[in-house]
């Protein structure tokens, strides 16, 4: 059965969450895993980077989360994720945006952060792996386990670098990340990690894709619902010919089965062809 609950939540969200929808209660679908729910937590509003904690509910641990830019649409294209970690120890779901560019950003925005919370499931295991210092893509694998969550980290990119992909494996068996750096930087001694959150392969579980088509747009938003009877582990996005000028700015979880992605150019625009993808993991 799938819960909803939420902590600092705003009352009322614009900008990004206006087209991205705010996190709504729906019907419980009885084929859900077990005892998944949503959380949430929000930080803001100020002209800061920011990071945010969605906490699982005592008993339960993370399979999944995501991270949104929910009030300050003026920073839309001038802040970016680089942190989406499911805690090692289960408890918990991080997200951090960082504000990017070489000027800061004088108005507030906000950030929340999500968690997808269930019952442990058979074989639950939180796997990190860090990149050597400068590397663009990191994989994280679950062996002979299969991938119910994902998620990336910037280590020391202050808003230099940013998360570019964080994708599941076709057959669930990884997770890779991607980092680049943003427009207009030289950035030096950073590393990339990630995370894979495996188990042993629990009933129904399915990758699920929404395609971006290329183009040069402002900004993109991608969604897509996981089949009848099923509801999501876990969210991830894939900007594709970005070249460090398309922010991630939301990854988003709406009534505990529909993956929402968001990405934005920079302030000053970009002229190349670009597109975003979307991923969930669902399961039964």
């Amino acid at each position: 059965m799938r819960a909803i609950t939420g902590r600092g939540v705003l009352t009322a969200v614009v900008g990004a969450a206006a087209l991205l929808g705010a996190i709504g209660g729906a019907a419980p679908a009885s084929a859900d895993p077990a005892g998944l729910e949503t959380t949430s937590d929000s930080v803001g509003p100020s002209s800061a980077d920011k990071s945010a904690t969605a906490r699982c509910p005592v008993g339960k641990v993370v399979t999944g989360g995501g991270g949104l830019l929910t009030a300050g649409s003026g920073a839309e294209g001038r802040v970016g994720l680089d942190r989406l970690e499911p805690l090692a120890n289960g408890t918990g779901f991080v997200a951090t945006m960082r504000e990017v560019g070489p000027t800061n950003y004088a108005d507030t925005w906000t950030l929340q952060a999500l968690a997808q919370c269930a019952t442990a499931p058979a074989g639950y295991q939180v796997v990190a792996t860090t990149g050597a210092v400068g590397t663009e893509f990191v994989t994280a694998s679950c062996g002979t386990k299969k991938v119910i969550g994902m998620g990336g980290r910037i280590n020391s990119g202050l808003g230099d670098v940013v998360l570019d992909q964080v994708v599941p494996s076709f057959d669930l068996t990884s997770v890779t990340v991607r980092a680049v750096a943003v427009q207009g930087t030289s950035p030096a001694g950073w590393s990339a990690t990630s995370y894979a959150v495996c188990a042993t392969a629990p009933a129904g579980l399915e990758r699920i894709v929404v395609t971006g088509t290329g183009a040069s747009d402002p900004q993109d938003t991608k969604f897509k619902s996981c089949p009848a009877g099923k509801a999501l582990y876990s969210v991830g996005a894939d900007i594709n010919a970005g070249n460090g000028q398309v922010l991630l700015t939301a990854l988003n979880i709406t009534g505990g089965t529909t993956v929402r992605v968001r990405a934005d150019e920079d302030a000053d625009g970009f002229a190349g062809t670009w597109s975003l993808n979307g991923y969930g993991i669902c399961g039964s």
